[in-house]
């Protein structure tokens, strides 16, 4: 099999210092330029693979491309999304390390072609394969200190020889790729709550500094509700913290498990308070979500297989429009307000927050 990633020869050099690039070059440094600045520009992961995806692709020319993280434990590579004829996809996968021709191709820690097989439409480098077959491009992810994240996989044409210049921008990629998919992680460290693994209350913040800004030019309404597990110190007090933790977690996968994805943002606001963001829902659908999260709250058997508690939860609804000129210290100030009204009613209830104009 030829190596398609042998230097070119010392008169190829010699052409490219002595001559001007080529419109092509230019063109394809462009791109390159381009490519680089989008996946430096987002934190979210899922937006970086979709990107990364279709970059690999454009500039390998490669028929499937895979993008592969290690897991916390360094034990597998999760698939984090792939690039087929069929489109993008993101299969739920996932490939053992250890001992295997995955391991050796990221330890080299440089870009090798390697035999292909392919599982689920995701390239993967073999051992052995056929003469005349596709080959897989393996392009291992090196984060901060050289230290490797993951793998880029690419089935290539078995005819198709990379150029040096190729060959140069697809390192530059994976090695942009690599540090951007580690800051991502970083930063969704930073922005969830690491017992319950909702965002935090800095991000909610942002975030409805950002929707209140959205209401005014666009229009709209916008609702929060403020929930307070009901009587959680006594918890913490006669079961201890270990069990108090383990509610909020529980809790915590209610919220997620019953939400809306993509629009509801849900968030821990401090100690046993919760507090969900959502854009342009109006005050009805608000409430029925907080009553429905009630429900199952008071519904759930708290706990471990050794002791079960039931637990409540009172809540606030607020809500605003483009009528308004609220700051996010108001807007949450009317979700207090309802809290408190709901808690002094007998707990265990959702209140909604009434204008003292139109009351």
């Amino acid at each position: 099999m030829n190596d398609p990633f042998s230097p070119p020869p010392n008169n190829l050099a010699n052409d490219v210092t002595d001559n001007a690039l080529s419109s092509d070059s230019n063109e394809q440094l462009f791109i390159l330029n381009f490519g680089t600045r989008l996946l430096t520009a987002f934190t979210d992961k899922e937006i970086l693979v979709d990107i990364a995806l279709e970059t690999l692709a454009d500039f390998s020319r490669g028929k499937r491309v895979a993008i592969m993280s290690l897991d916390n434990k360094e034990e597998r590579l999760d698939v984090d999304g792939v690039y087929s004829p069929a489109g993008s996809a993101r299969p739920k996968a996932s490939f053992p390390v250890e001992g295997t021709v995955l391991e050796k191709r990221m330890s080299q820690k440089v870009m090798s072609v390697a035999p292909l097989c392919v599982e689920n439409e995701v390239p993967l480098p073999a051992e052995n394969g056929q003469a005349g077959a596709n080959r897989c491009l393996c392009l291992p992810l090196l984060g901060a200190s050289f230290r490797i994240v993951g793998l880029a996989t690419i089935e290539i044409p078995e005819r198709h020889q990379l150029s040096f210049l190729e060959q140069q921008q697809l390192k530059i990629l994976s090695t942009v790729l690599a540090i951007s998919l580690d800051n991502a992680k970083l930063f969704t460290r930073i922005i969830h709550d690491s017992l319950t693994n909702l965002y935090t209350r800095r991000f909610y913040e942002i975030r409805l500094e950002e929707e209140l800004a959205k209401l005014k030019r666009n229009g709209g309404c916008l609702c929060i509700i403020l929930l307070d597990l009901d009587h959680f110190k006594n918890v913490n007090d006669l079961l201890g913290h270990l069990m108090g933790d383990e509610v909020l977690r529980q809790f915590g996968t209610i919220l997620q498990d019953h939400i809306r994805k993509g629009s509801t943002l849900v968030s821990r606001y401090g100690g046993e308070e919760f507090i969900l963001l959502l854009p342009d829902a109006r005050v009805e659908e608000a409430v029925a979500l907080a009553n429905r999260i009630k429900d199952l709250c008071s519904d759930h058997s708290f706990g471990d297989n050794d002791r079960k508690l039931r637990v409540t939860v009172s809540g606030g609804v607020a809500f605003t429009d483009a009528t308004e000129s609220l700051s996010p210290q108001d807007l949450f100030q009317r979700a207090d307000t309802a809290l408190y009204q709901a808690k002094r009613d007998g707990r265990n209830r959702i209140a909604v927050w009434e204008n003292p104009k139109t009351s």
